[in-house]
């Protein structure tokens, strides 16, 4: 009994085993942010997979063509009505060949014209022939009563095989019959070359008939025909008794008719909530095919395509979001938040879509907030993201809205317009021209897709194009008020956030300038330069200006150690030694990330205050240095006298930086010229490149070059006052800046 006990015990304690170790499993699978990442995908996924598969796959009734109907069936879904289109096709297109076959641009000549020509000539002379050939004696030795008689005999004989040819005169029959042999096989010959020529050759329709039977004479004068002249006036007869209309329909041209009939025609549809069926009709094949299409009968094996085409579609759309993310983006897949951001609006957006798509009314269909999705990420992440999502999302709405196509066009172009009007953004007023141009471009863009469509009438598209615009004004409110709840909730950063943090009255601002009133006035020199250079490369001015104010934060805590603190005092570098004045100085960056992060400044922030000095060498203390322990034969390493970094990784912070050091060059200068400040903004450039400053950030030449002609242009403004003219050179510029206070690094 104590071994049972004992093998159950441990037992139990296997299995707890095995659920600690399932749970430190777990835990360390769910610290790997690659499964994370994973998962985070999985789980969007299969949202989207269930959003879209509500009401996409119906109830399925048993029915049959012909059997009284159990049940009362509206649509469930707009659909086109494919029995009543493709009559309406059909009728079309038969109307339109009967009224184009009568015209002569659609007929052609019959291909049958010239073995028709032959045909009709043999049986002409045969009848002559077999008349002449049952006359008793030579047609001329006959009495005029059995001439007559004969030709009566002809006229009945061509009666019977063609009556047209029964009018012939008595003139050509007494010819024709009285004729030798020799001339009558010679004028049969050339009668049947020259019909054939000339219904093969000639267009001859009940119009042309009359003329070319009057011309006749002279088509049998030319001389490819060579008819002896005692010929002539027999053969041009025979033709104007032979020849016949030779035009057909032109079978390729009705063809195409047929078709542009059938291309014009518009669907004819079933709208959502249309009844199809009542209790007790007997059905219909129309009705039964309207079932099929809305796969209400016999769906079994519609319900797994439906299933697996969406899982495929879905799967095919995020892989290539996550194409675009891996390939242009990948700083998103360090950031979880961005993802969850993602993936979030993308659930939101779609159910939406969902539940308006489920309403009776088409209109609604314009309602699905896209527009907002495009907004937000244009503020929260960037532009491209916000482009690429939109199109993806829109398809994601199509397919939600029955395969509405143009519905996902108009989303897209919706989308576009307000991701365009959002970018560079910088005022709250600049929301309302948002609004404005988002609802004209959504107003206009459904009345021209949905003319171009033709799936309504232009009225209905008015009501439309109003949805339109109140989906403009819903989606930028919406925005407005999601804005803050996003940004704290994930971290982000956009303009309206920037605005607030630039206002003088923020807290970390106030203590700056009262604490540090120098640096105060020093940040807001720098935010002008860094804003003007920014405008001029096309980077986010406002988040420069922003940055500056906050780029020595750090100072607060030792503002003193800092030139444009001292106000003319001692400066307490000059009793301490250079390798704890060097501490001193780049530990201002260490304290305003510590200050930023303590007061919630964003991440963009602080990563511009971590980064404005780069990997800078702070060059008038590692001289100092140098010289110091020179005397006593010891050796300095740089890296003792170096920011900590990292370098910048945008313009921006670049930007912050070169603003940084130019501001405090300039401002060290004495009898300021426009050839020192020059010089002084060439210098520093070129430092920051020599010391390759700029490795990890995308700016280029030509941006260097404006960023120091803006530059110029704010300083020229600032000293243009205590300007004189001319003036030497300050030799040892930044080495003077440098001695001053040694924080200008």
């Amino acid at each position: 009994m104590g071994v049972k006990e004992n093998r159950n015990g441990e037992k139990t304690a296997n299995s707890g085993n095995r659920q600690a170790s399932f749970g430190v499993f777990l835990k360390e699978a769910l610290q790997n942010p690659v499964v994370r990442q994973w998962l985070i995908a999985i789980f969007v996924f299969f949202t989207l997979v269930g959003i879209l598969q509500i009401d996409l796959v119906p109830q399925n009734y048993k029915i049959k063509v012909g059997e009284e109907s159990k049940y009362y069936i509206v649509a469930p879904r707009t659909i086109i009505n494919r029995y009543q289109t493709e009559e309406a096709k059909k009728e079309a297109a038969a109307q339109a060949v009967q009224e184009k076959s009568r015209l002569p641009e659609y007929q052609t000549i019959s291909p049958r014209a010239g073995s028709n020509a032959m045909e009709k000539v043999a049986d002409f002379f045969n009848q002559a022939e077999q008349v002449r050939n049952r006359l008793p004696k030579k047609f001329s030795l006959l009495s005029k009563a059995e001439q007559s008689q004969a030709g009566e005999e002809f006229r009945r004989a061509l009666k019977e095989t063609d009556p047209g040819t029964a009018s012939i005169g008595d003139q050509e029959v007494f010819t024709l019959l009285a004729m030798d042999e020799d001339r009558f096989e010679r004028i049969r010959k050339v009668t049947r070359t020259a019909l054939v020529a000339l219904v093969t050759e000639e267009r001859i329709g009940s119009a042309q008939l009359k003329t070319v039977r009057e011309k006749m004479d002279l088509y049998t004068q030319l001389p490819r025909f060579a008819i002896l002249p005692e010929d002539r006036p027999v053969v041009t007869e025979l033709l104007r008794l032979l020849v016949f209309k030779n035009l057909v329909p032109d079978q390729a041209k009705l063809h195409q008719v047929a078709a542009e009939a059938r291309k014009n025609v518009q669907p004819k549809r079933v709208v959502q909530g249309q009844v199809i069926l009542r209790e007790g009709d007997l059905v219909t094949e129309e009705q039964y095919q309207l079932l099929q299409d809305l796969n209400l009968v016999d769906n079994r094996g519609n319900r797994l395509k439906i299933f697996a085409t969406l899982f495929l579609f879905i799967l095919l759309l995020l892989s290539v979001g996550l194409f675009y993310i891996l390939l242009f983006k990948n700083k998103y897949l360090r950031q979880e938040h961005l993802l969850y951001l993602l993936g979030l609006i993308a659930i939101i957006i779609l159910l939406t879509a969902k539940l308006l798509t489920l309403l009776p009314s088409p209109s609604l269909d314009y309602l699905i907030p896209v527009v907002l999705a495009s907004i937000l990420l244009t503020v929260l992440l960037d532009p491209e993201m916000a482009w690429v999502f939109t199109v993806l999302i829109s398809l994601f709405v199509a397919v939600i809205a029955d395969y509405n196509l143009s519905l996902a066009i108009y989303y897209i172009i919706s989308g576009s317009a307000a991701i365009y009007s959002v970018t560079h953004m910088y005022s709250w007023s600049q929301l309302l021209r948002t609004t404005v141009i988002v609802a004209a471009v959504n107003f206009l863009s459904i009345l021209t897709i949905g003319l171009l469509f033709g799936e309504h009438s232009f009225i209905t598209l008015l009501g439309f194009g109003l949805v339109g615009m109140l989906n403009a004004l819903l989606s930028t409110v919406l925005a407005n008020g999601m804005l803050p709840f996003l940004e704290h909730m994930f971290g982000l950063t956009s303009f309206f956030s920037l605005m607030e943090l630039a206002n003088p009255s923020h807290p970390l601002l106030k203590r700056l300038l009262i604490e540090a009133p120098g640096t105060y006035y020093h940040s807001i020199i720098v935010g002008n330069l860094a804003e003007t250079a920014a405008e001029a490369i096309e980077a986010d001015k406002l988040l420069v200006r922003v940055g500056a104010y906050y780029h020595d934060i750090g100072k607060i805590r030792r503002p003193y150690f800092f030139v444009e603190n001292q106000h003319g005092q001692n400066n307490p570098h000059e009793k301490l030694n250079p390798a704890l004045s060097s501490l001193i100085i780049t530990s201002h960056v260490k304290d305003g990330v510590e200050l930023a992060k303590e007061f919630g400044l964003p991440e963009v922030i602080q990563h511009i205050i971590e980064q404005h000095h780069g990997t800078d060498l702070i060059r008038y203390f590692y001289q100092r240095a140098s010289e110091v322990y020179q005397e006593e034969k010891e050796t300095v390493t740089e890296s003792a006298y170096r920011y900590p970094g990292p370098k910048p990784q945008t313009k921006e912070a670049a930007l912050i930086m070169l603003a940084d050091a130019v501001e405090a060059a300039a401002r060290s200068l004495k009898n300021v010229t426009p050839a020192k400040l020059e010089g002084v903004i060439q210098r520093i450039i070129q430092e920051r490149m020599e010391y390759r400053q700029f490795d990890e950030c995308n700016l280029t030449f030509r941006d260097l070059d404006k960023i120091r002609e803006a530059f110029m242009k704010v300083l020229s403004g600032i000293f243009h006052h205590r300007i004189e003219y001319p003036e030497a050179i300050i030799k040892e510029m930044e080495r003077k800046k440098i001695n001053v206070g040694g924080h200008s690094q």
